[in-house]
Order: structure tokens, then C-alpha cells, then sequence
């Protein structure tokens, strides 16, 4: 065939397959890598001006109809990003107790003691009766008891 404007010979059909093939063989390494360089150096020696071209539309063709080992492109091979927009809910506080004056809150449930030691009876706790609460709960003692 001929290009009438230019007056330069086209790829015909057959050659076209055969680089097609050989490119295809390339990018899965199932052809030799002389034969793609023979086969590749003799369309370009023969279409000069033409050879880049048609190669570079062949490569893309291929790109579009296979993954990276020359099979059919499915719906595995194509990545999808997925962005999703929301609030994330908070983990709800259980109530764990009263202690030292306070409510406290854990995730977990779980409970709270104050492990003070009551307040002791007769004269020993005569003095320490008279101070305010705080240091007494300080001190390891339970002001209420």
C-alpha cells in the first residue's frame, strides 16, 4: 500500500499483527528477546518515517486491552479509591462510680472504689476528726465513717 500524499509504503496488516504480537510478547516475557529485536529492527529499517507511529498506537492499544501479564483487563485489575464523608460515633461512657467526691466514667464499665480506711474510733481519731475533710481523705481516711 501506499500513501499517496507522501508517496511513503504503510504497515500492511500482516505487520501490524506481527509487531502487535511482539509487543504482546515483550510486556509478558513469552518471546525471546532477539526475535523482538530482529522483528522490531527490520519494520523499522522498511517504514522509516512510519515505524514510531504505528508502534506507539499498537503499545497504547495494548496498554488499553491487557494487564501487565497480556491478559484481558477485568474489574480486579482496575484500582478504585473510595472516599466516604460522616461522623464516626463516639464510644459511649459508662458510669463507674462515686469516688473521692466525683463521678467517674470509664469505656469499659468497670467500677471505682476509694479504698479508704475508716476514721478511727475513741481518742486516736480525736484530733484527726478536726481536720477538713480533704486532708483526711489524703491522709488515707474516709471522712464520712
Amino acid at each position: 500500500m501506499a500513501d499517496e500524499s507522501t508517496g511513503e509504503k504503510q504497515m500492511t496488516a500482516s505487520e501490524r499483527t506481527e509487531l502487535y504480537d511482539v509487543l504482546r510478547g515483550i510486556k509478558t516475557g513469552t518471546i525471546d528477546r532477539a526475535a523482538a529485536k530482529e522483528v522490531q529492527s527490520r519494520l523499522k529499517s522498511k517504514y522509516p518515517n512510519t515505524y514510531g507511529t504505528v508502534r506507539r498506537q499498537l503499545g497504547n492499544d495494548l496498554a488499553k486491552t491487557s494487564n501487565h501479564k497480556g491478559k484481558a483487563i477485568s474489574k480486579k485489575d482496575i484500582p478504585v479509591i473510595a472516599i466516604s464523608v460522616g461522623k464516626l460515633k463516639k464510644t459511649k461512657m459508662m458510669r463507674g462510680g462515686m469516688a473521692n467526691g466525683k463521678l467517674h466514667m470509664y469505656t469499659g464499665g468497670g467500677a471505682v472504689k476509694d479504698n479508704l480506711k475508716p476514721m478511727p474510733t475513741g481518742s486516736k481519731g480525736k484530733g484527726l476528726r478536726n481536720l477538713p475533710d480533704s486532708v483526711q481523705m489524703n491522709m488515707g481516711f474516709n471522712p464520712k465513717s
